[in-house]
């Protein structure tokens, strides 16, 4: 009768979360500097020179079909420009990249009660019955 009433067994499960994260980040940068030079001369000289001086007055003088009498003739063209054109690039490019990367872990563990129960012990109700009327039918025994 004893181990027909006892009492109702406890299943207990416990449950835990745990979270993990892992962070990892990898930046590369690259940077480049570019200088261009360019330097230009531009030489732009014209030289013309003309001078005709004649020997004597009396005589004409003809040059390329034109004649000339007791005339001296200096011409002088003389256009000299040197210019200097310097152009200067600094080209600059950076790059970034990066990659970053997250690991998450993440654990669940649950608690979980799971009761089981006996009803045997509903079963002392039904020998009290039983107990009841002996004790009735042999009350003047026990007394």
């Amino acid at each position: 009768m004893i181990f027909l009433t006892s009492c109702g067994s406890r299943k207990v499960s416990k449950s835990e979360t745990k979270e993990q994260e892992q962070k990892t980040e990898k930046i590369t940068l690259q940077t480049q500097t570019r200088v261009t030079d360019n330097t230009k001369i531009i030489d732009t000289s014209t030289t013309d020179e003309i001078e005709i001086l004649p020997v004597d007055n009396t005589l004409p003088f003809t040059i390329n079909g034109k004649e000339y009498k007791n005339v001296k003739i200096r011409h002088k063209k003389s256009k000299n420009n040197i210019s200097v054109v310097k152009d200067v690039k600094v080209q600059h490019k950076a790059q970034k990249e990066g990659i970053v990367m997250v690991k998450r872990n993440k654990v669940v563990e649950q608690k979980e009660i799971e009761r089981k129960q006996s009803y045997w012990w509903l079963l002392w109700f039904l020998f009290l019955i039983p107990i009841y009327l002996l004790w009735r039918k042999y009350k003047s025994y026990f007394i």
